[in-house]
């Protein structure tokens, strides 16, 4: 009589990313970048939803927003990308998820990323409030705009205190007016993109603190694989 012979088999889940878009107003938009990370984070915990964590002495979170919203601007098109060590169905994690979001975040729609699937923006569409701003001194400022072959820029980082010249002329692809207020483009590249503050400085307001005028309204998204390693 042949005897059963039974194997220890280890199911290994697969784990998976997942977009959340979302958007944010009030006086949320005032937080940092790294505030709106640590926001996420926090909320995950509450949702009790299998987030991925990083490997080593201090594991964090795998979660990351591939564009980093300026402080100050609001947002109807924000986007956060979440690990999670299984898969997951995204309607339920969204569901799970808006139920911890604080006042003036919004989550919108979640979809689950393909296995080599990276999210890398392209072009970001703003509105800007022009407020008590002349109309005639900002029609004309526009037209110079639109009009100049270089946009220079002092620009000052973090890592560098003295400011550094940047021509932000290739990052405009669009500018114009609609419905009483201004709205431009600015692609994206490799090489990094224009401040939506920048591009308010240039049509006349305060560049330090023109941000609160502005709102993302738009992000486009070129979708690339990880290479094979």
């Amino acid at each position: 009589m042949e005897q059963d012979q039974s194997r220890d088999e280890t199911t290994v889940a697969t784990p998976c990313n997942c977009a959340f878009t979302f958007t944010i107003d009030g006086d949320l938009r005032f937080i940092s970048h790294h505030d709106t990370l640590r926001l996420f984070k926090r909320a995950l915990a509450r949702a009790s939803l299998p987030v991925r964590f990083s490997q080593g002495f201090n594991p964090q979170p795998r979660i990351m927003i591939p564009l980093p919203r300026p402080t100050g601007v609001a947002s109807d098109d924000e986007t956060v990308v979440v690990g999670f060590d299984r898969p997951i169905d995204p309607d339920e994690a969204l569901q799970r998820l808006s139920t911890q979001m604080p006042k003036d975040l919004a989550l919108q729609a979640a979809r689950r990323l393909e296995p080599r699937e990276k999210l890398h923006p392209s072009q970001v569409r703003y509105r800007l409030d022009p407020a008590d701003t002349s109309t005639t001194d900002l029609g004309e400022r526009m037209r110079s705009i639109q009009q100049a072959e270089s946009l220079v820029v002092k620009r000052i980082t973090p890592k560098r205190t003295d400011p550094r010249s940047v021509d932000i002329r290739p990052y405009l692809a669009d500018l114009r007016v609609e419905d009483d207020a201004v709205v431009f483009t600015l692609n994206v590249d490799q090489t990094g993109t224009a401040r939506p503050g920048e591009i308010a400085g240039l049509l006349g307001f305060d560049a330090a603190s023109a941000n609160h005028r502005i709102r993302r309204i738009e992000v486009c998204w070129k979708q690339a694989q990880t290479p094979r390693g």
